[in-house]
């Protein structure tokens, strides 16, 4: 007989739903005890299959401005590196919050996160540009948020009926 194993596929769809979810609850959903699920949890940290715990602010309720860009980047590809070296310097910058490597017509998508559109500018013109294997940018900035990492950004606004 082999060796029982907690439900971890379980667990991390709870964390991610929810990383706020105490350990007790946790092992009452998974029915496990909260020794157990602390020590999953732990492992996973250290496996780096838990990457971090986060918040979702809508940072436009705390000061009312902050600007988000979406940014398609065209990168000639560096020999024995591909795209990653180019990726891990574009993510050492404070502002950018996703670095992905996509197919399609440009190579990578990146997320960047400013006061507002001139430091995004300011980005795209002394940090992206300056590359030697940037080719081309394309620039998308967020107008409205509706969604992002699973929380909703806005409320249905409910309609009176007319009184006749």
């Amino acid at each position: 007989m082999g060796v029982y194993v907690m439900d971890r596929i379980r667990l991390l769809e709870l964390l991610d739903d929810n990383g706020r979810t105490s350990v007790k609850d946790l092992a009452v959903m998974l029915g496990e005890t909260q020794d157990a699920v602390e020590k999953e949890i732990k492992k996973l940290v250290d496996e780096k299959v838990i990457r971090g715990f986060r918040a979702t602010v809508d940072w436009k309720q705390v000061n009312g401005k902050k600007a988000v860009a979406v940014i398609q980047v065209k990168v000639v590809p560096q020999e024995k590196f591909g795209f990653d070296r180019v990726c891990s310097e574009i993510a050492k910058d404070k502002r950018v919050s996703d670095v992905f490597i996509m197919s399609g017509k440009y190579d990578l998508m990146v997320t960047v996160h400013a006061e507002d559109i001139d430091e995004i500018s300011e980005f795209v013109t002394e940090k992206l540009a300056p590359m030697k294997s940037v080719t081309g940018t394309y620039t998308h900035v967020i107008l409205k948020e509706f969604k992002r990492d699973g929380a909703l950004f806005y409320e249905a606004k409910r309609r009176r009926l007319p009184v006749s």
